[in-house]
């Protein structure tokens, strides 16, 4: 693994390596977070008053995509906080398969009086309102509860950190090592930590040179304590989170191989270590969840985690890092972004205290080390903190948010060339469509397909948000990806699996969807998140708001596809096209923006940080500079209206829409702004608060920066990409400012993409590489840029498939590859 390593360093890169004060470099300067002091270690004191710790803002996290452990690199005390992604509370699980959905039993009637509240426009909070009969006939009355954190491990060193010197705390993303060295007792102290998928533990090793560690290792849990012993060299913690419904119970065992020192168990179940100078530590912990519904129990908790501690003791500590790092840098190695810049020597929490490139370098590298480390493996998906939480009342409950938030974690795994961290959403997403059919039925009286509300947890939530203000349909945006990652990869497998959860989420449209007073197809009840219009009169709820209707488009467009591919569902594939000419149109609005709701409602000066109206453009694929001229000029409007600074994950969202809006500098402003104002000293995105997605957004609009995949060639002879692309709207004939909905036919099956090639290049990243951005159709693409211009392009074949390359304006002719083949762009020089 040292040569490997050593031969990585070796290579030559723009921006040269990082040097620490008095010391060489730790790595390639692009992947590591570094620091001259420890993180904050307010956590027990943060616990019960529903505040952010600080630590959460200054540790630097680890994780294997289901447990997760954060590091403060305390000298007189180490602090890891420790996270299991299955750890919920406060609310139940193991009732009957209608009753764990958590949805309200509506009537007919009632619901049918909720839908006339709508249609006679009871705007406002009144009692006759469509936001207050929303709550009262369909809002969850079941708790939702929250994500909880696992354990707290403390291990107390007995050093004076006034006396210590040379301190250094780091986090290799590369490598997924992080590292803490000090000198204090005339010896120098070092410790080392990671996360490992291959064998499901935290490995820790303390070392002393010149010195003895003197240590004592204890561990807390915010949650009831059933047993907490120390026998031998082992802590064993068995203990169970509240729940409203059948506790969770979990456990955690800790083993020290303390080499050449002395392990002493004591009564309050610590461990004391004396006279040694090499310290192995291996954690490992589980809770008793599983995915099946209604249940969501049954695992072997406590003999996993002593099965898995037990087998890395006998690996021993270098053998399980050599795996670790293995496995890590393969996946990290896979995409790579260089771009150029002079290094600073700077640690990181200076380093994000303004913009540079250098930040925006390390951001990206970063965004996918955060990806990897709190989605991979595990039952479910990441959540709005991702996989790292300190806090028994988290903000939003550390939820599963589904009018942006738990998509956008989502978005970059394809791009940034991390589709196994996709595994978790599709499991969650089998979830959900079970849990789903029983909301749609007893809610909204549609027998076929699943519906899920604005909330989730791990226990197949899919009932209407508590408040109905906020009634909202997800299923057309959680399946989109579903789609994605097929194109992607293509697996005709995955497909066949994921085709029937697509239908699903269709069927309930195809229910749902009603005549609304101009003859058009609509959602109702909806919003358009989280925006109200016709300023002074509270209004949230509407109908057929603009992002529903986009997305159905979407989702239709997806299953018909999948049903040619499969051939299978040719009525309801019929359905589908006869019903997308019905959709209510796309409207360009008085002000000339694109409209949010079908009434010109849009107010230029609304600021609002949710812009779901422009989802066809991103993460959709329906409007484009290049296809939908109108539109585009209408988005551009409508950005204009919105501003460029606002919450981190929404700052996220801009990037990708500036990059699909072909605007590089524009997209690189929004991009500098959220690395250097919406970034904590550990990079870690604040909404505020903490919000993982703003960090996966950031990524995925670099990714969108260099390159664009989502347009589709359907005339392979046409020269222009206008007339060449599959266009999903087109002006109405009756109104030129309305575009209503295209049909898709059999010739966007299998229809190659087009692979745009720096669609939106910034002008202050004039020189750079990335190595394996990944494309739809099955492609990764190198590319390499010089003065602002393309220099080299490679298009690798990960199957056999068939692309289009659009460059400088040009569009390139059809071109096949087999699995395994590459080649160089014709018109790279």
């Amino acid at each position: 693994m040292k040569s490997l390593l050593n031969k990585q360093l070796a290579v030559s890169i723009l921006g040269g390596f990082a040097f620490h004060a008095g010391g060489p470099a730790l790595a390639d300067e692009r992947f590591v977070l570094q620091y001259t002091s420890p993180a904050a270690t307010d956590l027990i004191k943060s616990q019960g008053k529903n505040r952010e710790p600080k630590f959460i803002k200054t540790a630097l996290p680890l994780g294997n995509g289901r447990l997760g452990a954060m590091f403060s690199g305390g000298i007189a005390e180490e602090h890891l906080c420790i996270n299991d992604i299955t750890l919920w509370m406060n609310t139940k699980r193991g009732q009957d398969e209608v009753a764990q959905s958590s949805a309200r039993k509506v009537s007919p009637e009632d619901f049918e009086k909720v839908r006339q509240a709508y249609r006679d426009e009871k705007m406002g909070s009144g009692p006759d309102s469509m936001e207050s009969i929303s709550t009262k006939f369909l809002a969850a009355k079941e708790p939702l509860g929250n994500y909880g954190p696992f354990t707290n491990v403390v291990i107390a060193t007995g050093h004076d950190p006034a006396s210590a010197k040379d301190y250094r705390r780091s986090l290799d993303s590369r490598t997924g090592l992080g590292r803490v060295s000090y000198s204090a007792k005339g010896g120098k102290f070092t410790r080392e930590y990671f996360c490992s998928y291959p064998h499901d533990v935290v490995g820790m090793r303390y070392t002393a040179e010149g010195a003895k560690l003197d240590l004592t290792i204890k561990t807390i849990t915010y949650h009831k304590v059933n047993e907490l012993s120390a026998t031998g060299n082992r802590i064993t913690l068995a203990a169970e989170a509240k729940m409203v419904r059948d506790n969770m119970h979990f456990a955690q065992i800790i083993d020290v191989d303390a080499t050449d020192g002395k392990v002493t168990p004591q009564k309050d179940g610590s461990l004391k270590i004396t006279g040694a100078t090499d310290v192995r530590i291996y954690l490992a912990g589980y809770t008793d969840y599983l995915p099946n519904y209604p249940v969501f129990k049954g695992r072997d908790f406590r003999s996993d985690s002593e099965e898995a501690v037990t087998a890395a003791g006998k690996l021993g500590y270098d053998a399980l890092k050599k795996a670790h790092v293995e496995d890590f840098t393969a996946q990290m190695d896979r995409c790579r972004l260089e771009l150029d810049f002079k290094p600073s020597g700077k640690t990181t929490d200076q380093l994000v205290k303004q913009p540079s490139i250098e930040l925006e370098n390390l951001y990206f590298n970063y965004s996918r080390y955060l990806q990897m480390s709190c989605s991979r493996g595990a039952p479910v998906p990441s959540n709005l903190q991702g996989l790292w939480n300190a806090s028994l009342k988290p903000a939003w409950n550390c939820d599963y948010h589904t009018d942006i938030n738990l998509a956008m974690n989502y978005w970059m795994v394809e791009t940034a060339n991390l589709p196994e961290s996709f595994s978790p959403y599709f499991e969650y997403m089998k979830v959900v469509s079970e849990s789903g059919k029983h909301t749609a039925r007893e809610t909204f009286g549609v027998d076929k397909g699943w519906s899920m509300g604005l909330n989730g947890n791990v226990f197949g939530f899919t009932a209407q948000n508590e408040h109905g203000r906020r009634a909202q349909q997800s299923g057309h945006w959680l399946a989109q990806h579903l789609f994605e990652h097929y194109a992607f990869g293509g697996d005709r497998k995955f497909l066949e699996e994921a085709y029937p959860i697509m239908k699903g989420a269709a069927e309930f449209f195809v229910g749902h969807l009603a005549p609304w007073k101009d003859g058009t197809l609509v959602v109702y009840p909806t919003w358009s998140p989280e925006n109200n219009y016709l300023k002074g009169k509270l209004n949230k709820q509407a109908y057929g708001a603009a992002w529903d209707q986009q997305l159905i488009l979407g989702l239709f467009t997806d299953c018909i596809e999948a049903s040619y591919l499969l051939d299978r569902d040719e009525e309801f594939r019929k359905t589908l096209q006869e019903m997308i000419p019905r959709l209510s149109p796309q409207k360009i609005g008085k002000h000339g923006q694109l409209q949010e709701w079908p009434e010109d409602w849009d107010d230029p000066k609304n600021k609002h940080r949710h812009i779901s109206h422009l989802i066809a453009l991103h993460p959709g694929r329906d409007i484009s500079p290049l296809t939908t001229k109108e539109l585009y000029e209408a988005a551009l409007v409508t950005m204009a209206h919105r501003g460029d600074e606002s919450t981190g994950w929404s700052t996220g969202w801009k990037t990708n829409f500036w990059a699909r809006l072909h605007n590089g500098d524009r997209a690189h402003k929004i991009y500098k702004f959220l690395t250097s104002k919406r970034a904590y000293a550990n990079l870690f995105d604040f909404h505020p608060p903490f919000q993982i997605d703003g960090n996966f957004g950031g990524g995925a609009g670099v990714c969108e920066m260099l390159l664009q995949s989502h347009l589709r060639s359907v005339d392979h002879d046409a020269e222009n990409i206008g007339d060449a692309a599959f266009v999903a709207y087109r002006k109405s004939p009756d109104n030129p400012k309305h575009f209503v909905p295209t049909v898709p036919g059999e010739s966007l099956v299998d229809a190659p993409y087009i692979l745009h090639l720096l669609p939106a290049l910034p002008s202050e990243w004039a020189n750079g590489k990335v190595h394996g951005l990944r494309a739809r159709g099955g492609f990764e693409v190198d590319l390499e840029w010089k003065n602002g211009k393309l220099a080299t392009a490679t298009i690798r074949a990960t199957r056999d498939g068939s692309f289009r390359v659009y460059a400088d304006g040009k569009l390139g002719a059809l071109t096949s590859l087999k699995k395994g083949e590459a080649m160089e762009w014709p018109g790279a020089k």
